[in-house]
């Protein structure tokens, strides 16, 4: 199992596999439900509870902290997909979940933007989970 890199009590990392984050948002949808992400952000109790179950269900360590973190990075890749999305030189494909453009518009977008080049013409996993977490 993936552990946490070793080092400072306040700067550990921790490594999120794919199955880890499909759990995540699976729990923080369920928050959601509830009604614990008043205002746009969630309460604190859906972070704790969120790394009690990963570290419980992956053999772990993860820490409120490493939820709250890597949230924020799903928050900020959301944030631009959303962006994308209202490009007028942007096409999106409902069925396939993927940011679409033609060569020309792909070309020109990217010498732009370069670092967006992972949101283009690529499949968003679990899309409408993010969107019911960020959205």
């Amino acid at each position: 199992m993936e552990q946490p890199i070793e080092g400072n009590s306040s700067n550990k990392q921790h490594r999120w596999t794919k199955p880890m984050f499909r759990r995540l948002l699976e729990i923080l949808a369920e928050e959601v439900k509830k009604g614990n992400r008043p205002n746009n952000t969630f309460k604190t109790s859906s972070f704790t509870l969120a790394a009690k179950r990963i570290s419980e269900e992956f053999g772990v360590k993860c820490l409120p902290d490493h939820v709250d973190n890597h949230l924020k990075s799903l928050r900020n890749s959301w944030t631009m997909i959303y962006k994308l999305r209202g490009n007028s030189r942007i096409g999106w494909d409902e069925n396939l979940k993927m940011i679409t453009a033609y060569a020309k518009a792909y070309t020109t977008y990217l010498s732009a933007h370069p670092t967006h080049d992972k949101y283009l013409n690529k499949k968003i996993d679990m899309y409408d989970e993010n969107g019911y977490s960020f959205g």
